[in-house]
């Protein structure tokens, strides 16, 4: 039956930690028929055969499931057919597999991931043209693009490598050699295009890609090395250490979209009973919110830098960082099913802490700014090596800021002007004051806190104001919630047609304050006769300039700079400035990601 074989070529590849050998693969096909509920013949089996210098296992089985279109509760089964292979050579292996997955156990006792950069040195060679990549943004912030997919005939001509650093790649298309060939570095996953072969044809693939993971004298791509960089777990903390922590959601909302191994998120009630969605929104809030990672030894403690409680605890490992505990409801008490059995009956199921350590779901940042773990790997991002420079060009200041006591200053029902040492005022006098058009925006459905439109020299400029006011730090907590706003209005800086037409009447009203009317009018300026028709231009204008602009008093650009500088002489930042690093940096790659700027305006 073997000899029937015709299979794509394609691979999880892994170094061999514990040599397999009979027994182990025998035990394993006996495991695995028995997770699957079989008690009939295989179709094939073969142990530890040999074959052009490797090694190779397979087994083959059928089994029933439930139909993916029906309720796992129907009595309805319908018959699959499983296979699964091994391929060892060179002390690696290679493993092939349909409707049958590897068991854990195995996998954790006898193999381990193959590293990102033996990925890349067998797979985006320095001749490789990159024709689709998708990323992974480097922020524990929720307010980010958490990944992109790009896809051109080459991407090297269509991305920059200003918006590349921020984001390490997860998997990639190639054409290397005269054939398009894949890989997912975090899963060892590899592929080439090639037409459907048998047995010989597996171990000559497997061969083939194990011989390119071991060479490590291969030149890598340019175009890779623009993005974030593979460096050891070891290597990055020998050098710095783990300050803050989230949870890379994806893994489970692609589990249940069913684009991963189908699964279903339950807890224990009386019975076994599956998570409402807005109990599956409430966790997903949960898991991304930033915490903070303690000192200590290998084992460190996860705490909620708001309550001071414990949160999570992670093991510092050799290759890896484990999630060692995860104790705040209600991401305690989840546990995760796979859909192949009904409701409550997968005995193997997992708890939530289980499964996301087996998925490497962490991600974990450094007091050195440039690192990140993201996937099970640490990445690093070299662009501070030139002091902070390209991160500094997104600051300007204004003195203003300096004056500046309140965001909104206080109201009177007489009052015709914002007050000049507030946020709103410094805007209003100062950093707006060229824009033709200046429009109060606050409270509501509000896009910004104020608008600006101005022309010159032939040149549109559309500026969504977002104020803030704090004292003076160098942490992200005061920009988590502009940034929020900001990104999500994002969309409205071309003024959306079905929706100008209600904010037009809100711009013509007086501000109403918080418990308090004034005379201030919302269309502070306008040098349109018609505004709806003005803004309406710049829905269309070839030559617009779109500008997302966070004011704020709470930040000073020397000490920013004063920061770089030391971090270039060796000194160590704060934990609070390297997230305020990734969240500003993820801002600014989301204005770029639909054509617009990002800034920040803040004190000299």
């Amino acid at each position: 039956m073997i000899n029937d074989l015709s299979i794509s070529t394609a691979a999880n590849f892994f170094t061999i930690k514990k040599k397999l050998s009979d027994k182990g693969v025998e035990d394993l096909f006996v495991a695995l028929r028995a997770t699957y509920g079989v008690t009939g013949h295989n179709e094939f089996k073969h142990t530890r055969e040999s074959l052009a210098g490797a090694r190779w296992s397979a087994i083959c089985f059928r089994y029933e499931g439930t139909p993916a279109f029906l309720d796992e509760a129907t009595d309805i089964r319908e018959t699959l057919c499983g296979f699964l292979m091994i391929v060892e050579y060179q002390k690696y292996a290679a493993v092939l597999h349909s409707r049958l997955s590897l068991l854990p156990a195995f996998k954790t006792k006898h193999l381990a991931a193959v590293s990102t950069a033996q990925v890349e040195g067998a797979i985006a060679t320095a001749d490789a043209v990159f024709q689709k990549m998708r990323m992974r943004n480097m922020s524990v912030s929720p307010y980010a693009m958490q990944n992109k997919t790009l896809e051109a005939a080459n991407l090297a001509n269509v991305v920059g490598p200003g918006g590349s650093r921020r984001y390490a790649p997860r998997n990639y298309s190639v054409v290397s050699g005269g054939s398009l060939r894949s890989a997912t570095p975090s899963t060892g996953r590899i592929s080439y295009r090639s037409a459907r072969v048998d047995l010989a044809g597996i171990v000559d693939f497997a061969k083939a890609v194990i011989d390119a993971l071991r060479d490590d004298t291969a030149a890598v791509s340019p175009f890779i090395k623009s993005f974030a960089r593979p460096v050891t777990l070891a290597e990055a903390l020998e050098a710095s250490q783990p300050t803050a922590f989230a949870i890379d959601t994806t893994v489970l909302i692609e589990g249940l979209d069913g684009n991963g191994p189908g699964i279903r998120l339950v807890r224990q009630a009386e019975d076994i009973v599956e998570l409402s969605a807005e109990e599956l929104t409430a966790l997903v809030n949960q898991l991304e919110r930033p915490l903070t990672i303690s000192a200590g030894n290998r084992v460190r403690t996860v705490s909620d830098p708001e309550s001071g409680e414990e949160a999570a605890s992670i093991a510092l490992n050799k290759n890896r960082i484990a999630l060692r505990t995860l104790s705040l409801a209600p991401a305690a008490e989840v546990m995760i099913e796979s859909l192949e059995f009904p409701l409550g009956e997968d005995e193997n199921r997992k708890t939530l802490r289980e499964y996301l350590d087996e998925a490497n779901a962490l991600i974990v940042l450094f007091d050195d700014v440039r690192l990140a773990y993201i996937d099970g790997q640490v990445f690093r991002d070299e662009t501070l090596l030139d002091g902070g420079e390209a991160f500094l060009q997104y600051f300007r200041t204004d003195p203003s800021l300096s004056n500046v006591t309140s965001e909104k200053g206080e109201f009177n029902a007489t009052q015709t002007a914002f007050d000049g040492t507030c946020t709103f005022g410094a805007i209003v006098d100062h950093i707006g004051a060229h824009d033709a058009i200046l429009l109060c925006d606050d409270l509501g459905d509000e896009w910004a806190d104020f608008i600006g439109v101005k022309e010159e020299a032939g040149l549109t400029q559309v500026c969504f104001y977002h104020a803030k006011h704090g004292a003076l730090s160098l942490g992200a907590g005061p920009f988590h919630v502009s940034v929020s706003q900001a990104t999500k209005n994002l969309g409205n800086m071309t003024f959306p047609e079905e929706r100008l037409e209600t904010k037009l009447q809100t711009w013509g009203a007086l501000y109403v304050a918080p418990n308090q009317d004034t005379q201030i009018s919302r269309t502070i300026r306008s040098n349109a006769p018609d505004l709806a028709a003005a803004l309406s231009r710049t829905r269309t204008a070839p030559d617009v300039m779109r500008r997302a602009v966070i004011v704020t008093s709470s930040v000073s650009k020397q000490a920013v700079a004063d920061t770089f500088a030391a971090i270039q002489n060796g000194h160590k930042p704060s934990p609070s400035f390297v997230q305020l690093y990734w969240l500003l940096q993820s801002f600014f790659s989301a204005c770029t990601e639909v054509g617009a700027t990002g800034s920040i305006v803040c004190q000299p």
